[in-house]
């Protein structure tokens, strides 16, 4: 080969991109559903349907089925007479803790243990099968009934607007996501210690009234996925060529 003949120039790397690659994992639209107060009686309902199937077999005395049954949904139902605030939550923890104290201590100078366990103990709450049956039956029929509707009343935030669809017959409506500003509160603790639930809203600048969404299941989830959402979106307008 003469020495004079050009070599093969050496295949040179890649130019680096000029902007870092974008995330395209986030998705495309998030779905929003605000759930009635009543599916939060679910652990009632789970209750019903195993007392139903225990009283049926006969395989648990019926006060223990008729006790536990009163205790669950007597505490099932303090979901819908107060809010549990953290700093309500906190004082009601403190105040059983001192109860308990309180009893201890007194037993120390009688028999109060004894006392209270005779009263309990006298309780007697007796329920059959077709009890436990038709309620666990009517609960879920309610339940399923809320299903149904959350499909056709929820709201969609996508990477240009929030839209919630309502009624039967696909009705929307629309708000800009441009300047739009979003809060949410957990402000009932025992309420997102069964569905993992609290409020999101949301502040369009188009719109005079914020948009407040109630009960939303796994709140914190969709929160974060409504930020990756709306972030990748920011990113792609902020890295969008200019002229040349």
């Amino acid at each position: 080969m003469s020495q004079n003949q050009a070599s093969t120039p050496a295949p040179q790397p890649a130019a680096a991109p000029a902007h870092p690659p974008i995330d395209d994992r986030a998705p495309e639209s998030v779905i929003i559903r605000p759930w009635p107060k009543i599916v939060f009686l679910y652990p009632t309902f789970v209750t019903a349907a195993i007392f139903w199937l225990l009283a049926w077999l006969g395989l648990v005395s019926p006060t223990v089925l008729g006790n536990s049954f009163m205790l669950v949904l007597m505490l099932n139902l303090l979901v819908f007479s107060f809010d549990f605030s953290r700093i309500k939550s906190i004082t009601l923890v403190i105040a059983v803790i001192a109860i308990v104290l309180l009893v201890l201590w007194i037993d120390t100078k009688a028999d109060f243990t004894g006392y209270l366990g005779r009263v309990f103990g006298a309780i007697d709450i007796q329920m059959n099968a077709p009890f436990y049956g038709f309620l666990a039956a009517g609960l879920g029929i309610l339940l399923g009934i809320v299903w149904i509707n959350s499909r056709f009343h929820y709201y969609e935030v996508n990477a240009r607007e929030i839209l919630h669809h309502h009624g039967y017959l696909g009705d929307i409506q629309r708000w800009s996501t441009e300047g739009l500003e979003m809060n949410k509160e957990i402000y009932d603790v025992v309420e997102y210690m069964l569905l993992r639930s609290g409020r999101l809203i949301f502040h369009p600048a188009t719109s005079k009234k914020a948009i407040v969404l109630d009960n939303v299941a796994k709140v914190n989830a969709v929160e974060e996925r409504i930020n990756d959402l709306l972030s990748v979106v920011a990113v792609r307008l902020n890295q969008r060529p200019g002229p040349g």
